[in-house]
């Protein structure tokens, strides 16, 4: 299992070590800014290339989502996604990353009927139509949840796209805090299909990125539910806090996993 921290580039710099010894799986979160898919994509990377060139972990890359709608009535604002999603695909390929996260369009306060079964057939006609680029490169791309209830319709687009380039990402916070659902359903539905996790806190009402045990969420039962799926891939603390703050973090993680994590201190 890889463990790691959403780090963005002038976070990295601050203390490029601790980074580099403490996590197992570095998530670059830069390319989620649109300037940065265009202007300073070639900067980012060779950046990053010089500052982690002897980091023996995983690199991954949170893609784009600003203003972005795969599922949208409009072809040219699916084509504009598509577009975003390629730059990122290029600095993840440049970059030896192994996987994007990418953000599930599912608008809960979408009411309209037919809404879900729409979003089934457009999101599934938008992965089909692109997947082959990932795969040609071998980056996996995970749908993270953010206003989804249930795991339901990201699980049935992956189905059916059938490719193993294509995964989940279960996003607890978002989970707990904007599905107003339990973590283990999501892990019991996914099944193989969860291949990443964002991992944090909150108090059920908004998305606050607290460290473990700062919020409301039973992260007892989870990991619990993880450890009898034999969940071995990728989990990403999306803690944006100081040293101090992650170093607490992974200690609480440390008793969940029941596996020492070799904290630096």
């Amino acid at each position: 299992m890889k463990i790691g921290t959403g780090i963005y580039l002038e976070k990295l710099k601050e203390n490029p070590d601790f980074y580099q010894e403490t996590y197992t799986c570095l998530e670059l979160q830069d390319f989620v800014m649109p300037s940065n898919l265009d202007e300073n994509r070639n900067e980012i990377v060779e950046e990053y290339r010089a500052i982690l060139k002897n980091y023996k972990g995983l690199l991954t890359i949170h893609g784009p989502y600003i203003d972005l709608h795969p599922t949208s009535f409009d072809p040219l604002v699916r084509d504009l996604c598509a577009q975003r999603y390629r730059q990122a695909l290029q600095a993840a390929a440049a970059l030896n990353a192994k996987f994007m996260v990418v953000h599930s369009d599912y608008e809960s306060a979408a009411y309209y009927e037919g809404y879900e079964d729409y979003f089934l057939k457009q999101s599934i006609l938008f992965w089909k139509n692109i997947i082959s680029e990932f795969e040609a490169l071998r980056v996996t791309v995970v749908i993270e949840n953010i206003h989804n209830k249930t795991a339901d319709l990201i699980k049935s687009v992956i189905n059916t796209v059938n490719s193993p380039y294509l995964a989940a990402c279960l996003d607890t916070g978002h989970a707990h805090a904007l599905g107003k659902s339990l973590l283990t359903p999501w892990v019991a539905s996914y099944g193989q299909h969860l291949q990443y996790i964002h991992l944090h806190d909150n108090h059920g009402e908004k998305d606050q990125h607290l460290s473990l045990g700062e919020g409301s969420i039973d992260f007892e039962e989870f990991f619990i539910k993880l450890k009898e799926s034999h969940y071995d891939s990728v989990i990403v603390c999306e803690i944006f806090e100081g040293i101090e703050i992650q170093q607490k973090n992974l200690k609480q993680l440390e008793t969940f996993l029941k596996i020492p994590l070799g904290v630096s201190s």
